[in-house]
């Protein structure tokens, strides 16, 4: 096959190797020193990064100023959230209870409950909030990368 000096990349013939898309990203290659690179194959190691390019990938999204949670961290917080509200439900049915004779309480135990009962789910709420925060810009990033994608398709 000739190839057109304009056509950078030689064709392949139709139906054999891996079909070319525009949308498959770029790929962006550096080279580090041995000091920087075992740095960030350390960062990869504590973000959860299953590769290098996943490691790439979260340290531009951090630096864009998404929230980039490593798998730990996120599947901590998901935990923290778990707890919490099993932790809410106890105290509220412990002033059930209380409410109920069934568990005689002195005035600072009540003093504690009702605290409690107002603060966890102001904790809750901000641990909700900075989970849909991470969700949402992921959803954000994917959503523009997608629009970016059908605008090169379209334009």
């Amino acid at each position: 096959m000739a190839r057109n000096a304009a056509d950078p990349v030689p064709r392949k013939s139709a139906g054999r190797g891996r079909p070319r898309s525009a949308d498959r990203g770029q790929v962006v290659s550096c080279r580090l020193p041995a000091e920087e690179l075992r740095a960030f194959d350390a960062l990869c190691l504590q973000l959860g990064a299953k590769s290098r390019s996943d490691g790439v990938r979260s340290v531009v999204r951090m630096a864009s100023g998404f929230l980039e949670f490593s798998r730990e961290d996120s599947a901590r917080l998901e935990e923290i959230r778990y707890e919490l509200g099993k932790i809410g439900t106890n105290v509220n049915q412990i002033a059930l209870a209380a409410n109920r004779g069934r568990a005689p309480m002195v005035r600072a135990q009540w003093a504690t409950v009702g605290e409690l009962r107002r603060s966890l789910p102001v904790v809750a709420r901000v641990l909700n909030q900075i989970i849909a925060e991470h969700r949402r810009q992921g959803v954000a990033l994917f959503l523009k990368f997608a629009e970016g994608q059908e605008s090169a398709r379209h334009g």
